[in-house]
């Protein structure tokens, strides 16, 4: 019977020594496919990661070419170079380098002057003015700067008007010289009493003129039957001066600036077109 059992016992136990690395074996198996898949994963996460960066990359390269090409057009803007104007503003400029200037413009309708605009906020501003108009015309450049003078009530006269005038009248003519004034003086009609030869009194009609600072200048300026205003330029600006009474009776200057340039401009443009 010990005969019997012994190569049983031997048996079995083989059979479950070889189970046992069978086992063992296909272990093995799992556990290295669940490494494979999880390395496939990490790889596949690389890779992700790698292309992203890649994309990253490649937007942050078109990003600086966009920045880099952005600042060439601006500093080929900036080799532009503008006259200085009055009140910190630049001759023959567009709009939009106005308005880079800080300067705010409202859209105002003048005659004979297209693209004009109501200027506030202006670089250099002169509490003499109390407005400034300025126009592009239709070719949008800068070309006319009119200043409005703050309204000043005044005497019958138009003393304190006359003052504000002749003092900018010194500053222009010191600065752009070749003055000239111009002046309409009103004409009224005066009743004179005469004496005549027989000893008899007699009235006469005689024409007085209404000279600057007469007693009623400042009426005459706002009816328009005197005018008074002056000229003057250099080789690129025009300024028109003048003193002006408004219907309530305040007077007040107006300065009238124009480029001479955008004459030469408009030549060379014909000039291309012929």
């Amino acid at each position: 019977m010990k005969n019997i059992l012994c190569p049983v016992v031997m048996l079995l136990t083989l059979f479950s020594v070889k189970a046992k690395a069978e086992n063992d074996f296909f272990d093995e198996l799992i556990i290295d496919h669940e490494n494979q898949k999880k390395l496939e994963e990490e790889i596949k996460m690389e890779e992700s990661k790698v292309k992203a960066s890649q994309v990253l990359d490649q937007k942050l390269m078109d990003l600086k070419f966009e920045q880099k090409k952005k600042e060439a057009e601006e500093n080929q803007e900036e080799k532009v170079v503008y006259d200085s104007a009055p009140f910190g503003l630049l001759w023959l400029a567009p709009q939009k380098e106005i308005e880079k200037l800080g300067v705010v413009l409202t859209p105002k309708k003048v005659k004979d002057s297209p693209n004009s605009f109501t200027a506030t906020n202006l670089p250099k501003s002169v509490s003499a003015f109390d407005s400034v108009l300025v126009s592009f015309g239709d070719n949008d450049i800068l070309w006319r700067i009119a200043g409005y003078g703050t309204p000043i009530e005044d005497d019958q006269n138009a003393s304190l008007g006359l003052k504000e005038y002749n003092k900018f009248y010194q500053i222009f003519d010191e600065k752009y010289a070749n003055a000239e004034e111009f002046y309409t003086a009103a004409v009224i009609n005066v009743d004179e009493e005469v004496m005549l030869k027989d000893g008899s009194k007699s009235h006469m009609i005689r024409q007085k003129f209404i000279e600057k600072g007469d007693d009623g200048f400042k009426e005459k300026l706002m009816k328009g039957e005197s005018i008074l205003y002056a000229t003057f330029h250099n080789d690129s600006v025009s300024v028109t001066l003048a003193l002006m009474a408004n219907g309530d009776g305040q007077t007040f200057i107006m300065v009238d600036y124009k480029s001479l340039k955008i004459n030469d401009l408009e030549h060379e443009k014909m000039m291309d077109a012929l």
